[in-house]
């Protein structure tokens, strides 16, 4: 197992799940601008509908990689993997 790749991957996996939360944000405030009833209003809840899912998805990736690396000494945060490569 490579841990530097599996950290990398869960970095990776982890600012997806950030960037997929902040666009359903932005796509929430706006839907609550809506007609409940228009088109926009349906076309605005199935995409927050698909991103939520990719959460999911992604999320089980994610938790599969911290299982890979789970119990290695020195292991660090996603958090502080980040401050490490910037």
């Amino acid at each position: 197992m490579n841990l530097g790749s599996n950290l990398e991957d869960l970095q990776a996996v982890s600012q997806h799940v950030l960037a997929c939360t902040e666009q359903i944000s932005v796509l929430e405030q706006e839907k609550r601008l809506v007609d409940p009833a228009s088109e926009r209003f349906r076309t605005l809840s199935n995409e927050i509908e698909a991103l939520a899912e990719e959460i999911r998805a992604v999320s089980r990736a994610e938790t599969d990689l911290a299982q890979e690396v789970a119990g290695l000494p020195e292991l660090p945060t996603i958090a502080e993997a980040d401050k490490q490569t910037d």
